[in-house]
Order: C-alpha cells, then structure tokens, then sequence
C-alpha cells in the first residue's frame, strides 16, 4: 500500500504537469526520491523546477473492530521542491509572475500548487484517507556559482487500512485442533477482558 499511495501523489503531479494549461510552468522532473540531493547540486539543479517524492513513516496501527483484522494505519509522504533562478535567492521562492502568467516559478508557487493537488484528496485509493498537509521545512535556501537555489520539502499526513490475509484452514493442521478467542469490550483497551479456547477434536 504504501508503494500504491507514493505513485498516486507522483502520478497525480505528473498529470497535473502534462495538462492544458495545467500548472501554468513545467516541472523538468517528477519522481520518486532517489537521494537526488545526496549527489552534487550543482548536477541535480540542471534538473530544477523538480518534485520528488518519497515514504516519510508510520503511526501506530488502531485496530478496526473487535476482530482485529483489519488495522488503520497512520502515514506521513514527504513532497520535495526544487527551484533555481539566476536572480537571486528571493527569486528561487518567490519566481516571477507577469500579467497573471507565470515566467519564472519559485519554490513557493509549487508547494502552494502541490497543495491544491493533494490536500482533502485520497487519490481514488480504496482504503486511503483525504490527505492532511504537514509541516514543511527548508533543505536548502543558498547560492551556487551564479545562481541561487531553494529545496523545501513538505509532509502530507493520511492514514490506510491494513487487513489480515485469509489463510485457508487445513484441518489435519495441529495448529487447528484449538481454537482461542478474545474479547475485547473496552474501547481503545488492548487488554482482553475475557477469553475461550476450544478443543476441535
């Protein structure tokens, strides 16, 4: 799933990118986070205006239910931006708007952007939760031979359902010959409040 929902928020830009009038700029590069920024900058700036996107991290799973098999999985996606501009530091944030029409975008204009494409939206993913914005810091505010460059990178929060598989039952199986159960009848409470267990035969 996780996999599932990182290609959704890539393909989600990327559709966005390709439109008519779309974005209103181009993105060079819409990918997966492949530790772009860990190589030389000044090799990965030729690549700017650029989103990346990567797998931040989980929550705690919540039980769904009493039969505990289905669990509700808290996930944090992290959406990178890249912007440069020979004009200056300012303007790798701020880019250049003429007339309504976008000249130069900044970092700014793409998180704002990013944001109208991702926020309340669960990307037509079964079992995904509308997508909460997080907090967003800066990779790199700074300058690189004559041009200044900007990285901010930005979490995006939601949550998916993760179900136990169903195994088939073999009934010559040890395993099989008791069956346990627990009840659970305090909300939120994972201690079990009474229990059987059953010989099969």
């Amino acid at each position: 799933m996780i996999a599932t929902i990182e290609d959704a928020i890539i393909a989600r830009i990327q559709a966005a990118n390709a439109a008519t009038p779309g974005l209103g700029y181009t993105l060079a590069e819409v990918a997966s986070y492949g530790g772009e920024l860990d190589d030389e900058l000044g090799k990965v700036v030729r690549k700017f205006p650029a989103v990346w996107v990567t797998f931040g991290g989980t929550g705690k799973p919540k039980p769904l239910g009493t039969s505990r098999s289905k669990w509700l999985t808290p996930a944090t996606f992290v959406v990178m931006v890249g912007a440069r501009n020979v004009r200056g530091e300012r303007s790798t944030r701020h880019g250049l708007t003429v007339g309504g029409v976008v000249k130069e975008v900044g970092a700014y204009q793409m998180l704002e952007d990013i944001g109208l494409l991702l926020i309340n939206n669960d990307l037509g993913l079964a079992g995904v939760g509308h997508f909460k914005p997080g907090a967003t810091r800066t990779l790199y505010n700074t300058k690189l031979n004559n041009q200044a460059v900007a990285v901010f990178a930005r979490e995006w929060h939601t949550e998916f359902v993760e179900t136990e598989p169903r195994v088939p039952i073999d009934p010559t199986d040890p395993m099989w010959l008791k069956l346990g159960i627990n009840y659970y009848l305090k909300p939120g409470d994972d201690v079990a409040d009474a229990a059987d267990l059953t010989t099969l035969r």
